[in-house]
């Protein structure tokens, strides 16, 4: 599913697929693609699932077009696979530079809807800890995943009980990191029954209608202000809120018109 609708997004928007890349980092945290618009896409860098340097090394140092790496979506090099989606969100900040979009977190929109689905249960996947927050205080049943031991403080489940869980969920919140893993298309199958499925984070910020198509209602990603400083601050370890305090990151939200 994942795979294709990159290999379909790609080939439905050539003069997209066609812009060249001129520029890629992978940094502790976070990982950057720049196009030859200037444009900046970032994306976790999943370093915990490290598993050796790109296969195709040579060819990412050749300045590829960005549907040379449709390849990687089928990849199971994790650093080809972060690439390719930082890629993607590159694409992202492109779509959107000319869109009016309104400054609002996801957290700010989420509680509304989830009122408005009637949602008594609601599966976060991946463990970020200020949404969870905002989420438990609406008085509903959560259910944490995070694949990560170190991030989940006894707060968060292994990913392992997805299988169990997800199905009972009637909202789904997935972290836009995700995006990377080969198990996205099992995850999204889980949570057919959700009526509402939302994507969030900086790594959310590929085009919406790449992303509307994987299913999802509710994006909320992050346009990236001064895509040059950003590239070289995460590359000096800078992760999410290092990059807003700068002023780097403006969160955005967009919703499925039949969600708005």
């Amino acid at each position: 599913m994942l795979a294709e609708a990159v290999k379909r997004y790609l080939s439905e928007h050539e003069e997209l697929a066609d812009l060249e890349i001129v520029d890629l980092g992978v940094g502790p945290l976070y990982s950057y693609s720049k196009l030859e618009t200037g444009s900046v896409g970032l994306f976790y860098s999943f370093l915990e699932e490290y598993n050796g340097p790109p296969l195709r090394l040579e060819e990412l140092l050749a300045s590829p077009r960005v549907r040379e790496l449709v390849e990687f979506a089928w990849s199971s090099n994790m650093v080809e696979r972060v690439l390719l989606f930082a890629s993607l969100n590159a694409l992202g900040q492109y779509v959107l530079r000319d869109v009016e979009l309104e400054a609002k977190s996801a957290q700010e929109v989420l509680a509304e809807l989830l009122e408005g689905v009637r949602a008594r249960s609601v599966a976060v996947v991946g463990h970020m800890r200020p949404l969870v927050e905002e989420l438990r205080e609406l008085g509903l049943k959560i259910y944490v995943f995070e694949r990560d031991p170190s991030k989940r403080r006894g707060e968060a489940l292994s990913d392992v009980f997805e299988e169990l869980l997800l199905p009972k969920a009637d909202a789904v919140v997935l972290t836009g990191s995700a995006l990377a893993l080969p198990t996205l298309d099992r995850v999204l199958e889980l949570c057919k029954r959700a009526s509402l499925k939302a994507i969030v984070g900086p790594s959310a910020s590929a085009p919406p209608d790449f992303l509307v198509d994987l299913g999802f209602d509710l994006i909320g990603g992050c346009l990236v202000r001064d895509g040059e400083r950003a590239a070289k601050m995460v590359m000096l370890g800078a992760g999410f809120k290092t990059l807003k305090r700068a002023g780097l990151l403006e969160e955005y939200v967009l919703l499925r018109e039949s969600k708005s």
